[in-house]
């Protein structure tokens, strides 16, 4: 049995436009699609009915290689979703790019914000495999030190965007013509630097927003995020300098996110080798899938995401923090863990993949645990919901989060809270299914709290 440490402090109007113009594909559909996911799930989750007799998973009638295919393929479908939000956000930004005004930079940052959404839920596959862990992190590393790549308030120009030399990790590097392979290879955390994150989301995300300088005088998630000008890449009205340069990073940093996530469908097509691996040892797989559920609930989301920016109280605790997009990324991290226990997902274009699920072995199995997951998952996502609300309709999530915000903490920690309990009872379905128990990755913030810093 896992010992969770419990989180410490304090410390609606209408569905945020997620996604907008021409190039964004995500259409009627997946508006209403978000707003049943952010619909509170503790009453649906009373609709099933538990089967009485419990047994043991050799003798369930559930096929548990058909639940782990059916989990590989919810995998490849949200890498894929990926993928093509990323390419449609390359799409943008090669139009903003070639014409830098203010509404092709709006279209450029809707269609980030739209690309995490996929991503996002895909994040309860990180902890799945050894590959993964090692990719995300070129994919979703962070914090940044934005004055590694460009300006900041009060800051130097030694940096991506405006040295011609710099010092990364000890070594003289001359910056000449960026592309992906140079990012790759000589740039994001070169020599274990994991300080200097040069690629990924939060790269792409930092170059389209910039700094965030908000107060509490600017609570909204628009006005509050970065508010970089888009006359930064104009060549003709250059601002703040090396515009050109600025414009090749950004456009070598989506063609790079666009490379690691052709790289992530890779691994999950049925010659993949993380889906060869699990298909190889289903019983293996069933515990390996729960690890990833409850890493992902308790240390990633309840933990590293929530619980540390309790403790940090500074937007520098926020996921995407230059965006103001935080909340919604916290959703469907959420959502990803509901998917995978039921079997299913909707792609953007609304296909759903559907089969087999862990919810399908573990009501048979062991019924009254099933029912109280179902039960712990709708009342996690009603406490979301609310937070989401607060941070759309009164207050960004960045001062939610600030000391003597009582309110907001609150509805941080009882979201944390609801995260801790279903990771519990996560933790209760190894030894129902007759597996050895297996950690789930914690955080700092529970465990070593003195430690966490920006």
């Amino acid at each position: 049995m896992f010992c969770f440490n419990k989180p410490r402090g304090h410390a609606p109007k209408s569905i945020l436009n997620l996604c907008s113009g021409l190039r964004c594909k995500i259409g009627e559909f997946m508006k209403t699609r978000f707003k049943t996911l952010l619909a509170p799930l503790a009453t649906i989750a009373m609709l099933w009915t538990p089967v009485v007799s419990a047994q043991t998973l050799e003798s369930a009638s559930v096929d548990v290689a058909q639940i782990v295919e059916n989990y590989t393929d919810i995998a490849l479908a949200s890498y894929k979703d990926a993928l093509n939000s990323a390419v449609l956000m390359r799409t943008a930004i090669e139009d903003f790019l070639n014409n830098p005004n203010e509404e092709t930079l709006a279209e450029a940052r809707t269609t980030w914000r739209t690309a995490r959404i996929p991503y996002e839920q895909s994040e309860v596959f990180v902890h799945i495999s050894p590959v993964i862990e090692d990719w995300v992190d070129r994919v979703n590393a962070g914090p940044i030190n934005e004055s590694f790549i460009d300006y900041v308030a009060g800051g130097t120009t030694d940096n991506i965007i405006n040295a011609d030399v710099m010092n990364i990790g000890g070594k003289m590097v001359e910056i000449e013509k960026i592309t992906p392979e140079f990012i790759a290879r000589s740039l994001h955390q070169v020599d274990g630097q994991l300080q200097n994150v040069a690629s990924g989301y939060h790269v792409i995300e930092f170059l389209l927003w910039g700094q965030d300088n908000s107060g509490s005088e600017e609570p909204g998630v628009e006005e509050g995020a970065g508010q970089r000008p888009a006359t930064d890449y104009d060549l003709e009205n250059c601002t703040n300098g090396n515009c050109a340069r600025r414009g090749e990073y950004l456009y070598a940093a989506v063609n790079l996110l666009v490379e690691d996530l052709n790289e992530a469908v890779s691994h999950w097509v049925v010659t993949g080798d993380v889906r060869r691996d699990l298909m190889a040892d289903p019983e293996a797989a069933i515990s390996k899938i729960l690890t990833g559920l409850g890493s992902l609930s308790y240390g990633e989301l309840a933990g590293d995401r929530l619980q540390r920016a309790l403790l940090v109280q500074t937007m520098d605790a926020e996921l995407d923090r230059f965006s103001n997009n935080s909340h919604i990324s916290y959703l469907f991290n959420a959502r990803g863990i509901i998917g995978v226990y039921f079997g299913e997902y909707y792609s953007m274009e609304g296909e759903l993949t559907r089969g087999p699920s862990l919810a399908d072995l573990v009501k048979e199995v062991a019924p009254d645990l099933d029912e109280k997951f179902r039960t712990q998952l709708g009342i996690t996502m009603a406490r979301m919901r609310l937070l989401i609300d607060h941070a759309r309709d009164v207050e960004a999530f960045d001062l939610m989060i600030a000391n003597g915000n009582e309110t907001g903490n609150d509805l941080v920690a009882a979201t944390i809270k609801g995260l801790i309990d279903q990771s519990e009872t996560l933790s209760e379905m190894f030894d129902a299914l007759g597996l050895p128990q297996s950690r789930f990755q914690s955080s700092d913030a529970f465990d070593n709290s003195d430690a966490v810093t920006r």
